[in-house]
């Protein structure tokens, strides 16, 4: 799959400098800007790429593999099939029966025959948190902010995550000599490895405690249940994840806590939806105000306003009211509303009402 070439759509060289992605972006941003008849797709690719350029560690990712991998190790396989860890792929051949391995892990022996460092990387940071909620189609345009509970591993306020009592002394861990990590050999079907796992007795820290923190009992961490004040950010679209750091669960010693990650559902409006920017409504006018045209009252998200109707109005016609819409991911200004006109047929006319309706219709209407 080609990947974008992001130093191209500022006009860079590799090479650039912070201040010239700086620059470069500014200049195209308001030459291609959509509320100055620019081209709303090529501003959107301008954006992206200086959302990658000017961070520094997404460029890094961006220069070493081409595309940017948000909370992920970039070396993870990005395919279907058997993927490895590193982005290894195995592919056994035809007529391989793996039932015989159910219990084997395949992404065990990789980081044995690597030396365990793998593990250790990934050990450096607590389980990140994955949760759902659900907010109103107006909340989703103008932005909210809620209140959610949730059960998560914190680091203890007692000991501060060290698992000892304040002011306790530290002794060497016997379990692994102070290296904070052991040895193991494996056996498998390609020869025996040998592994460096991280000390189950002290957590990898090298040392424990003499006397154990009577909150956590000597473990660093406790669980709990958390009430957080999340910002719903405006223009947000169904399916999209919000990212908290440092909201995911805790590691003892001080060591960095995962990340909480919010997926958004937007609840369906029976009476409006979105497409793209835009936001569409339908409109009920009677035959005489299609016909004649009339200035009505019609709700939107910032309240109510006036809406003109121009005389000849057909049922199916779409009206646009300007800068009613949502939200731009860029932040920069609103889509528009647009508003469908559907004509009511009356039901139950009176004598002099069908009457009416003869003459309209000698009339050729």
């Amino acid at each position: 799959m080609a990947t974008k070439d992001y130093y191209k759509l500022l006009g860079l060289a590799r090479n650039a400098t912070k201040e010239e992605v700086k620059k470069a972006y500014r200049s195209l941003a308001h030459k291609f800007h959509p509320d100055k008849g620019g081209d709303e797709k090529r501003f959107k690719e301008i954006n992206e790429a200086y959302q990658i350029l000017s961070d520094e560690r997404k460029r890094t990712q961006y220069d070493q593999f081409g595309q940017v991998f948000e909370g992920g190790d970039p070396r993870a396989g990005a395919g279907g099939g058997s993927g490895w860890p590193g982005g290894f792929r195995v592919d056994f051949g035809e007529g391989f029966d793996a039932r015989g391995f159910a219990d084997f892990d395949l992404s065990d022996m990789v980081d044995d025959f690597f030396g365990g460092s793998r593990r250790k990387q990934t050990q450096e940071r607590g389980r990140d948190i994955r949760i759902g909620i659900e907010i109103s189609f107006d909340e989703s345009i103008v932005g909210a902010k809620k209140e959610l509970e949730i059960g998560r591993v914190t680091r203890c306020s007692h000991c501060n995550g060290s698992g000892g009592e304040p002011d306790t002394a530290v002794r060497t861990c016997p379990a692994c000599e102070g290296k904070g990590h052991v040895q193991k050999t494996q056996r498998t079907f390609l020869g025996s490895f040998t592994s460096v796992a991280t000390c189950a007795d002290c957590r990898g820290a090298g040392k424990i405690p003499e006397q154990p923190c009577i909150e956590c009992r000597g473990k660093g961490v406790l669980e709990k249940r958390e009430t957080l004040e999340v910002f719903i950010p405006r223009g947000i679209r169904d399916g999209e994840v919000l990212k908290i750091t440092g909201k995911g669960d805790a590691l003892p010693g001080g060591r960095t806590a995962g990340d909480l990650y919010i997926e958004i559902r937007v609840i369906p409006d029976p009476a409006r939806r979105r497409q793209g920017d835009d936001i569409i409504t339908q409109l009920s006018l009677k035959i005489s105000q299609a016909a004649l045209g009339d200035t009505v009252d019609l709700s939107t998200i910032d309240g109510p306003i006036r809406l003109k109707v121009p005389e000849g109005t057909q049922s199916g016609d779409i009206l646009s009211v300007r800068g009613k819409g949502a939200w731009r991911a860029s932040g920069y200004g609103r889509g528009d509303l647009l508003v469908q006109i559907k004509i009511e047929t009356p039901k139950g006319l009176s004598k002099k009402g069908k009457d009416l309706m003869k003459q309209l219709a000698g009339e050729g209407m």
